[in-house]
């Protein structure tokens, strides 16, 4: 498929700079009874979308009927009473009606049809980093009939955007208001050092006339590197660039002007006006809105290759499985591509435990309408078994642990193409006449049929739509190899990274990359019957905004724009449950197996750590391979400080998590507390400084980022709080904070070229057993291991030889716990194999959390989002959900 040019992508969605004439001052006549009402094709779409309108006009006038006329909330007009109309700018419209006839004129003024635009599909990821999406709310609580004013009352907008720019040396300049009555504002962005975000403006207006207005927000981006730079540093609030430059960077080709367009109503006394809403005085009847703080969004929509929460959302939402779990239930599941799951008692597990058979139900199709057969699906997990190896680390392992020899990581596999095809082909086969696929494994395991209902692996493509972009296979020994390169960020195929083409209930209608996302019902998907979610097609469409600034989704979620807001931090507790308390949201809470952790490197880039964050930064580059240090680092943390008073649950009063230590977390099988394990770090000033006395590595001078996730104050001041106590400890420790988007963090952990020291991350479980964890965070090919230079060679050679072997301790009881079909027996080793982590400190660990969904009141079937396999990881199946 050809791309788009850069300017033919700017031509959408980019505006002059100009006042937007309101299309207002109208003249509002007496209406009469019967009223009539707006029908539209849709309440949500990109930009560039035909859009039908129709005139709902009660028969028993529409003979008299002289005129119908449209406004449609952007300036433009029409007439007719079907009309179509496309919106070239997102943004929040109202769209008016007036129908003439005989005795007088009716029109929807008392409830004024409303639609969102959203930005065009861009995936051009140079081009989207350059850019942000802006965001304009009102502060509901001021104007709380927003978007419908009085005459001369004051309106309190607030001026925002999704993500800032992301690529080296793109910022934003200015934030510009055009409201619609010959008046503008303009004003300098402004960055907080101490948030990492660049801030929200406020700014007030008052109307004096009457009628229909379109407000015009833009932002202004521009490239750093082509003006002088002013910096005027208050408070550690920085200004980039004052208004006198506001023409100079007009005039430059290095800027983007992008707008967002949002149509409000001044009334007068007289007149009685509101916007259209659902039963029950719901907004937006038909779209479900999301608002998640994420700076930068997902990793990747690729089944086989994305490994986090943020892309498994739409990938579960767009692809299906052979089976899923049956709601909430972690022990059972329902079928969904496969006509049945497989049992012994129907004969689809072979005796031996070793043969799992699926049949594929018949007339299934993709969203694009191509066939899904059961060649799709082989293809699909053949795939999956040649991204085993892939860096960042993939999902694939999870599968290849009982496909294939040394669970994919045996040495020479993926170097030996005969050896490959042998072992895939073995591992996988299928029968196009019956229409069956079958998985021959090497030792029986029975948490099998967990591993096929996680969408991140098992996710079903097009083989066709994968060939048609590139992606294609050849079955052959050295197609097989050659393919395995694909699985490498390097060589990813793009198009596929960032599109999707499933058979789930949902597709991707557009996405602005990395920043927000629209899924529409898929008309294509099959519906099973007596299965919940999936025996229906959906009928509401799903907008997700990932954002920067959680300042931003909090005043999302308070004018009314988001249904769903996540990631806000502990400290916006009291804010939501105030909500809560005048009927505004719902806050459920719920217990999780999510776990979060600090990451030490043992052999950190660090020419690449410097070329990222600093040339001030330094260290050895095996550094955090000492065990010693380890510890010291681990005794400098103030576990107790952060659960109470940065997470915050003795401050607000609500259980967000609790201190965990070792990596099977509380809820799972085999899990240890705390004062069960032996040598479990507590924080003592004292004892650490005697650690790092003994390591040899005392006195000795760094300066280290310690990487937590954009916008997340809370973590970023728990590594403000542990920086402080290192330099305690051992003055000649710097250490600072250093906020970085999730995506971002993920594409660093590339085995031996790892820029990060000392990194925040987490896990949500792929599959309810101590496996997911244990092999996942301890064992030497697994995602963190290998992506932080763990291993027993490196150990060796480094002269730490007590601590090899005891890695490899470790490792032998992990494998055997892996082999025995005795399950009491695996979790007495998985227990063994924890504890000697703990003795090593390959990790600090911070604390499980206990999941805080905050909804609106009219989502319904939140029940159904509990699964800790899924709802756990902060993720939402919105297929079953319900508005209204």
């Amino acid at each position: 498929m050809e791309k788009k040019t850069r300017n033919a992508i700017i031509a959408i969605i980019v505006v002059l700079v100009v006042v937007v004439a309101a299309f207002a001052a109208i003249v509002l006549w007496p209406t009469t009874t019967p009223s009539v009402s707006v029908s539209a094709s849709t309440q949500l779409a990109p930009v560039g979308t035909p859009i039908t309108f129709t005139a709902i006009i009660p028969s028993s006038i529409s003979s008299s009927v002289t005129g119908v006329n449209w406004n449609f909330g952007d300036g433009t007009t029409g007439n007719g009473t079907t009309v179509t109309h496309t919106y070239n700018t997102p943004g929040n419209y109202l769209v008016f009606l007036n129908v003439t006839e005989k005795s007088g004129y009716l029109n929807n003024l008392g409830s004024l049809f409303t639609l969102t635009i959203t930005s065009p599909t861009i995936t051009n990821s140079v081009y989207a980093g350059e850019i942000t999406q802006p965001v304009l709310t009102v502060n509901t609580t001021l104007n709380p009939s927003a978007p419908i004013f009085s005459v001369n009352e004051k309106a309190y907008f607030v001026g925002s955007y999704l993500q800032p720019p992301t690529e080296p040396n793109w910022s934003l300049a200015y934030y510009i208001f055009n409201f619609g009555d010959g008046s503008q504002n303009v004003f300098p962005v402004y960055y907080n050092n101490s948030s990492g975000a660049f801030l929200p403006v406020n700014v007030t207006h008052q109307y004096s006339s009457p009628g229909f207005y379109v407000l015009n927000f833009t932002i202004v981006t521009y490239n750093i590197t082509e003006f002088e730079t002013h910096i005027v540093n208050v408070s550690g609030v920085l200004q980039y660039l004052p208004l006198t430059y506001l023409n100079s960077v007009l005039a430059s080709p290095q800027h983007h002007v992008i707008s967002t367009l949002k149509t409000i109503y001044v009334s007068t006394s007289t007149q009685k006006a509101s916007v259209l809403k659902g039963p029950g005085n719901v907004p937006n009847p038909n779209v479900i809105q999301v608002v998640e703080v994420v700076p930068a969004g997902p990793y990747s929509f690729d089944p086989q290759i994305d490994y986090e929460t943020v892309g498994y959302e739409i990938i579960a939402n767009v692809y299906e499985t052979l089976i899923a779990y049956n709601g909430s239930s972690t022990s059972q599941f329902v079928p969904i591509v496969a006509k049945e799951v497989p049992s012994l008692s129907n004969g689809l597990i072979s005796p031996d435990g070793l043969n799992y058979t699926f049949y594929i139900r018949p007339n299934l199709t993709f969203a694009n309408g191509d066939p899904l057969t059961v060649y799709d699906v082989y293809m699909s997990f053949v795939r999956a078994l040649l991204f085993v190896q892939g860096s960042p680390g993939t999902a694939d392992w999870i599968l290849a642990q009982d496909l294939l020899p040394g669970g994919g990581f045996l040495p020479g596999l993926y170097t030996n193409g005969t050896a490959l095809y042998q072992n895939i082909t073995r591992a996988i086969t299928y029968n196009n006449q019956t229409q069956s696929i079958t998985f021959h494994l090497l030792k029986p395991d029975p948490a099998f049929l967990y591993y096929i209902a996680f969408a991140l692996g098992s996710g079903i493509v097009d083989y066709k739509w994968l060939a048609a972009h590139g992606a294609n296979i050849t079955m052959t020994p050295s197609g097989l190899l050659y393919y395995t390169r694909f699985g490498n960020e390097m060589n990813y195929n793009n198009y596929i990274r960032y599109n999707a083409m499933g058979s789930g209930p949902y597709m991707i209608q557009s996405y602005l990359s990395g920043q927000s996302i629209v899924l529409i019902p898929n008309p294509n998907f099959k519906p099973i019957p007596g299965v919940p979610g999936y025996d229906k097609i959906p009928t509401l469409k799903v907008y997700i905004q990932w954002v920067k600034d959680y300042e931003t989704a909090l005043l999302m979620m308070e004018s009314g724009q988001s249904d769903i807001t996540t990631g806000l931090p502990t400290s916006d507790y009291p804010t939501v449950a105030a909500l809560q308390a005048q009927g505004k949201q719902n806050i459920y809470t719920f217990p999780t197996l999510s776990v979060y952790f600090y990451n030490f490197v043992w052999n950190v880039n660090t020419s690449l750590m410097q070329k990222i964050y600093g040339s001030q930064y330094h260290m050895p580059y095996n550094y955090f391979a000492n065990p010693l240090v380890r510890k010291a680092f681990a005794y400098a943390f103030n576990y107790t400080n952060y659960i109470d008073n940065i997470i915050g649950n003795k401050i607000y009063h609500a259980n967000f998590g609790f201190h965990y230590t070792g990596i099977i977390p509380e809820g799972m099988p085999g899990y240890i507390p705390p004062d069960k394990l032996q040598n479990v770090p507590v924080y003592n000033l004292t004892l650490a400084k005697k650690f790092m006395m003994e390591s040899g590595m005392y006195n000795v001078s760094i300066n280290i980022p310690i990487i937590v996730y954009a916008s997340d104050p809370v973590d970023f001041a728990a590594a403000s709080m542990w920086a402080s106590n290192l330099s305690k400890m051992d003055p000649n420790i710097q250490a600072t904070p250093i906020y970085q988007p999730f995506a971002t963090t993920i594409g660093y952990m590339f085995p031996g070229e790892n820029p990060m020291p000392i990194y925040l991350l987490g896990w949500a479980p792929d599959y309810p057993y101590p496996s997911d964890y244990v092999n996942a965070m301890y064992l030497e090919n697994g995602t963190y291991p290998s992506a932080n230079g763990w291993n027993y060679t490196n150990l060796m050679s480094w002269g730490y030889k007590q601590e090899a072997q005891e890695w490899k301790n470790m490792t032998d009881l992990i494998l055997k716990a892996d082999s025995t079909s005795n399950v009491t027996l695996s979790l007495q080793y998985f227990d063994q194999a924890e504890q000697i982590a703990v003795n090593l400190t390959l990790y600090v660990y911070t604390y499980q959390a206990n999941g805080f969904w905050y909804y609106a009141p009219w989502i319904h079937g939140v029940e159904w989002e509990e699964n800790p396999m899924i709802g756990g990881g902060g993720d939402t199946l919105y297929f079953y959900l319900t508005k209204g």
